[in-house]
């Protein structure tokens, strides 16, 4: 008995018990097996079974004919077997081959036996029925046949007459054998003679309308009718005809003579020929197409022709395999469709193909081209093969990376919110090897690699402790009068990417990856980054984040467990108890945003138990030292809240041990790893934080610290003094030791000695002249680099801290030798030492730094990282003022004061108002030589009190900036923070104040009485001293410190002088003010070549407006008054533009009435306003009209303006007239 297959058997045991079966069915023939399968059914039908007689005479089958059976003969049938089917045999093969043992694999196929179905007979036909299928016509549709007008319908359809009418034709043809040859000798002269009359009347050989069977017999009748008519008559009738038709059915029906088909032209030739240049254009193509097949290793191995279907090469299923055709280059202009590699890599438009490229090479739109379009790659990010999803998200993630270095700036512009939405569906899968690309891929969206590095790059320093809020401007929702919940995701994303992808609930899914997935560590860390940004957001999208309790107990539990943070990193340690980097540094972000996520992050989640591990943990290795770091830096963040002081009071001792450790063993020579100072640095900063805490009693704790800052300084100034070379990370701890000492003198209030005179050492030393060396070339506001530099994004708030044409491929003040950050340290400590003889040392080391800053536009001021530069700008201004510094010095440190004013940003009121009342209006700061310049103007001018009065306006400029100091917390919202705190043309804020006010509608009713007449004359009275001082203040900048504002164009200081006409009635013919007035103008007016009325003004929409806005206000209140006719008779000179002549003589030309001053108070001489002759012929007419309606006065400017150019005008006509 045969052996069945049990458990554990594999296929050779399987193919042994067949060989064992059929060995036994060999040798006994009567061998059955044990069970088998049989038919019951009946393979005939009874009363469709044929008798034997009609079944042998039935003509056999043309398929039986052509596979050479008799009549009588049949297939042979098999005998029966288990199989359903039947034996499947080879066509018209009676034996079946053995396979030779040798060459026979061991793989067996059942057999096949119709014994279901039964034989398959071809049906036997006797006759045969010709359809007579006529052949395709060439143009694709049949001919339309043209019916019998005879034919009257009766018992039969109109139809049916006609099929038969036809029939009896084609018969009467077929029975007709014989040839009229004279008929068609006659037809062919008579189509001769068409021909020749079509030739001799230029018209076609055939009709191009008409294209059934009658086509030419009518064609050759029109012909006739043509040749009997004249020219003149054809035309007419053509004309006729034309009118006659829809000018589209004309055109149709030349369009349809011009097709004519390349068929009718060519010659004819006979079917030998044919078939002879078929036969040569084939083995061409076969040719032509073997050489384009690549020359792979499929096609030339030797043994090919012997494989299954490859004896014969199917070109059509080869084509994929084609050789690339080479493409020429395309024009430096034109664009074309980016291409990537795999890396997300730029492509050029064409390669060369080698083995190393050729898998760039593929099948798409432009296969000549290499690597892969967006399209392409989001089609793929679809598709159902894995591997053609991983390889498309990670070459989007390349491409992001790319992106956000500025590679691709001003090259192409990627869909990042389409982008966006591909990525958020491709994070759905739950298979790590295509979660993994979809996370980097989002990560590297939403996470700007370069600006988290700047930042983090920062941590140490004092700079460090404040963090940018990245909220991006929803400004363009309002202006569309909409919410944020009606839009759409997409036009979401187009306006906030953020908050877009917040709506597709991925803080749930990132929840779900990092809870139920568990993926690996690098999916977690693109997770925790992606946070991490959001977290960036905004206070509200953070707070979005903390109250997702799931989420946060999740990371806290899986990621920030609390235990000893002593290992050394692998990426195994996810989900292994071990705390994850990534996740300790958005806690940091977290903690830092606002007091309440704080409370939260302590009271809901319980942080302060691991972070005290972490501070209380030893460490060894490099990852250990930057969760240390991170620790300390959150413990750092919630001490600025008062928040955990208990718990930074517990860990006091530990602290102290630390720093204990730092003094004796950490250097900041270059040779030594920075890491070490930046975990000194962080210590150092908490213990600065504890100083400043509200709660914290300095008193009890500050005797354990002294010592060791008193000893760290001075061995660290020592090593500084001393360096040749140094980095930017190494004076971390320098930094951060000076930031303790500067707490500590305002704290105490006591002076230390031990600072003095390492400070006063440090001065003259090798190590300050190198670190001074560096100080121009890692300046922002000196590099010249212009926002449009930068790598923006409209939609994604981004730092801008690459700069892609620079070498080190970052800002100037981020460089690896900046000394920046610690000249900001340094310049602090200074300004509360108050030593004049310190303070004149290093006031002349900056000196180099300080002239070129004056005599340059700055730039980043805009920059989140220039912040640090404009820190040490402002307390170098504070030292000047300490130090004993000359008259030429003074003007120096004045005109970067008042650069200062309008670089300074919105958080920054404390240091506006310290130089507003100590420098900027301070009349010990106006040098000698400055002043010098105020010897022109006499008592009538009215400026002879400007130096008397100049703390009027000093408090007019500060009520109208509204300085006041704010609270500055370490979160700062970047958007606001990119507000200057003043205007570049600060100096005409208070005009531009009233006249926005006087433009508003007033939003209560007039009130009337006597307090109200009060009210109204105290508000005169403000607003003339504002004026007054404004205009002081203006003309004092323009004659004694011109340079510091010839950056602003004189166009734009003209428009804001012409405001003060605006901002009232009549407060302009004030005699102060006008003689205010007409000194400001004519000091303007002395640089007239430079007016220019067409440029972008700053602060209005278009000149036109305001132009016009100033010619209603003349018409109606000028009273003639000199100054304000000068300033509107400036843009009517003949070399600007025409249309400010025509606003004014033709739509305004009321004022021509009150228009005319002194030729003295004009802005150009008058032979400007005469020359060149007008030829504008609408403005001549309008000086015709003005002249003859008595508007113009005899005797003033414009009737000699108009007077000249109407006389021009006649002579010009005279002299044309014959």
């Amino acid at each position: 008995m045969l052996k069945r297959p049990k458990p554990g058997e594999d296929e050779d045991d399987i193919l042994r018990m067949q060989e064992e079966f059929l060995r036994e069915k060999s040798k006994d023939g009567s061998f059955k097996p044990s069970a088998q399968v049989v038919n019951l059914r009946r393979t005939e039908h009874q009363t469709t079974k044929r008798s034997s007689n009609e079944a042998s005479t039935r003509k056999p089958s043309k398929y039986a004919q052509s596979k050479g059976l008799t009549q009588n003969e049949k297939r042979p049938k098999n005998e029966p077997s288990t199989s359903v089917m039947g034996d499947i045999l080879e066509k018209n093969v009676t034996d079946v081959q053995e396979i030779p043992k040798d060459e026979d694999d061991k793989v067996y196929f059942p057999k096949v036996i119709p014994a279901l179905l039964g034989e398959i007979v071809e049906k036997n036909l006797d006759k045969f029925v010709d359809f007579n299928e006529d052949p395709m016509p060439s143009k694709g549709f049949p001919a339309v046949p043209k019916r019998n007008p005879t034919i009257v319908p009766g018992k039969k359809s109109i139809h049916a007459l006609q099929m038969e009418k036809n029939k009896q034709r084609i018969k009467k043809e077929e029975k007709s054998t014989k040839m009229d040859v004279d008929d068609m000798a006659k037809q062919n002269t008579q189509a001769g003679s068409s021909q020749s009359v079509a030739d001799s009347l230029n018209l076609p050989s055939k009709s191009y309308i008409l294209a059934n069977k009658e086509a030419d017999v009518i064609h050759n009748e029109n012909v006739q009718v043509l040749s009997k008519l004249s020219e003149k008559e054809i035309l007419d009738e053509q004309e006729k005809l034309l009118s006659s038709l829809d000018p589209k059915l004309v055109e149709f029906i030349k369009a349809r003579r011009k097709q004519t088909p390349a068929t009718e032209s060519a010659p004819t030739k006979n079917k030998k020929e044919e078939e002879m240049e078929t036969e040569d254009i084939s083995s061409n193509q076969q040719n032509d197409e073997s050489d384009e097949l690549w020359d792979n290793d499929i096609l030339s191995h030797p043994d090919a022709s012997q494989w299954l279907h490859f004896d014969s090469l199917e070109k059509d299923k080869l084509q994929w395999m084609k050789g690339v055709q080479e493409s020429k280059m395309v024009k430096p202009d034109e664009p074309y469709e980016a291409r990537f590699d795999f890396k997300g890599y730029l492509l050029p438009y064409t390669m060369e193909y080698t083995e190393k490229t050729k898998t760039l090479f593929h099948h798409g739109e432009e296969p000549h081209r290499p690597g892969y379009s967006l399209t392409e790659l989001i089609e793929l990010s679809r598709s159902s093969v894995t591997q053609q999803r991983v390889m498309a998200l990670n070459t989007i993630a390349g491409i992001l990376d790319y992106y956000h270095t500025g590679i691709y700036k001003d090259i192409i512009e990627i869909p990042l919110t389409k982008i966006c939405f591909v990525l958020r569906f491709a994070m759905e899968e739950n298979k790590v090897i295509t979660l993994e690309p979809a996370l980097k891929a989002m990560r590297n969206l939403l996470y700007n690699k370069v600006d988290e590095a700047c930042l983090d790059a920062l941590i140490g320093f004092e700079e460090g402790t404040f963090q940018p809020c990245l909220e991006n401007d929803k400004s363009e929702i309002e202006e569309m009068d909409s919410k944020e919940s009606e839009l759409k995701d997409f036009h979401l994303g187009e306006i906030d990417l953020v908050a877009a992808i917040l709506r597709t609930n991925i803080l749930q899914r990132l929840y779900y990856i990092t809870d139920t997935i568990k993926p690996s560590f690098n999916c977690v860390q693109y997770s925790l980054q992606i946070l991490t940004r959001l977290a960036r957001d905004s206070v509200e999208t953070a707070s979005t984040i903390v109250q997702t309790g799931h989420l946060m107990n999740t990371i806290i539990k899986n990621f920030m467990p609390t235990t000893s943070i002593n290992f050394t990193f692998n990426p195994d340690i996810v989900y292994n108890g071990k705390p994850v980097l990534a996740a300790l540094k958005l806690v940091r972000i977290l903690s830092l945003q606002s007091k309440e996520i704080g409370e939260i992050l302590i009271s809901k989640y319980n942080i302060l138990e691991p972070v005290s591990e972490y501070i209380n943990s030893g460490i060894d290795g490099t990852y250990g030292l930057k969760l240390q770091m991170e620790a300390y830096c959150i413990l750092s963040n919630l001490l600025h809240y008062d928040l955990a002081v208990n718990q930074a009071v517990a860990l006091f001792p530990v602290i102290v041990t630390t720093l204990y450790k730092h003094v004796q063993g950490t250097d900041i020579f270059i040779s030594t790893l920075p890491i070490s100072s930046t975990h000194a640095a962080v210590v150092l900063q908490l213990v600065n934080r504890m100083f400043n805490c509200n709660f914290f009693d300095v008193e009890k704790y500050g005797h354990k610290i002294y010592p060791l800052v008193k000893e760290g300084l001075t061995k660290w100034i020592a090593q500084v003094a001393s360096i040749d070379n140094y980095t930017c990370g190494h004076m971390r701890v320098v930094c951060s030791v000076l930031d303790c000492c500067k707490t500590i003198l305002v704290k105490t209030q006591a002076s230390l000695e031990f600072l003095n005179n390492a400070l006063k050492s440090l001065s003259k030393s090798k190590g300050m002249m190198k670190i001074m060396a560096n100080l121009v070339s890692s300046s922002n506001l000196l590099s010249g680099i212009e926002e449009k530099d930068l790598n923006f994004t409209k939609n994604l708030t981004c730092l801008g801290g690459a700069v892609i044409d620079s070498a080190q491929k970052v800002l100037p003040i981020l460089n690896i030798t900046s000394p920046m950050p610690f000249l900001v340290s340094l310049f602090k400590v200074l300004v509360n030492i108050n030593d004049k003889e310190i303070a004149d040392s290093y006031i002349e080391l900056v000196q180099p730094y300080l002239r070129r800053l004056i005599n340059k536009t700055p730039s980043l001021t805009l920059n989140w990282f220039t912040r640090m530069e404009i820190d040490f700008v402002f307390n170098t201004v504070w030292l000047s003022l300490q130090s004993n510094i000359t008259e030429k010095l003074k003007d120096i440190v004045y005109a970067v004061a008042n650069k200062l004013c309008f670089i300074l940003r919105i958080d920054k009121q404390f240091e506006l108002h310290y130089l507003f009342n100590n420098i900027i209006f301070n009349k010990e700061w106006f040098t000698a030589e400055r002043l010098f310049h105020l010897v022109s103007l006499s008592e009538a001018d009215g400026f002879s009190k400007v130096l008397s009065s100049i703390e009027d306006i000093k408090l007019c400029y500060s009520k109208v900036v509204n300085v006041n100091n704010l609270d500055r917390i370490p979160n700062i919202v970047l958007r606001i923070w990119k507000e200057p705190i003043l205007p570049r043309d600060w100096i005409y804020l208070p005009i531009l104040s009233l006249y926005s006010k006087s433009q508003e509608m007033p939003a209560t009713p007039m009130i009337v009485g006597d307090h109200a007449v009060k009210l109204a004359n105290m508000a005169a009275l403000e607003k003339e001293l504002i004026v007054t001082c404004s205009l002081e203040w203006i003309l004092f900048n323009e004659l004694c410190f011109p340079d510091l504002i010839n950056d602003i164009h004189v166009t734009d200081r003209f428009c804001r002088i012409m405001c003060v006409f605006l901002c009232d009635n009549s407060l302009f013919l004030d005699e102060k003010i006008k003689l205010l007035l007409h000194r400001c103008t004519k000091i303007l007016f002395k640089k007239a070549s430079d007016f220019n009325f067409d440029k972008q003004l700053i602060g209005l929409s278009n000149f036109e407006n305001f132009y016009t806005q100033l010619l209603e206000h003349f018409q109606s209140v000028s009273y003639g008054d000199y100054n304000f006719s000068a300033c509107v008779l400036v843009p009517l000179a003949q070399h600007h533009n025409v249309k400010w002549r025509k606003i004014l003589w033709s739509e305004y030309a009321g004022c021509l009435r009150a228009l005319d001053c002194p030729e003295n108070y004009l802005c150009y001489e008058i032979n400007k306003y005469l020359s060149p002759e007008e030829t504008d012929d609408s403005l001549i007419k309008c000086y015709f009209r003005a002249l003859s309606s008595n508007l113009l006065g005899p005797g003033t400017i414009v009737h000699r303006i108009a007077t000249h150019h109407a006389e021009c005008y006649k002579q010009r006509m005279n002299v044309s007239e014959p």
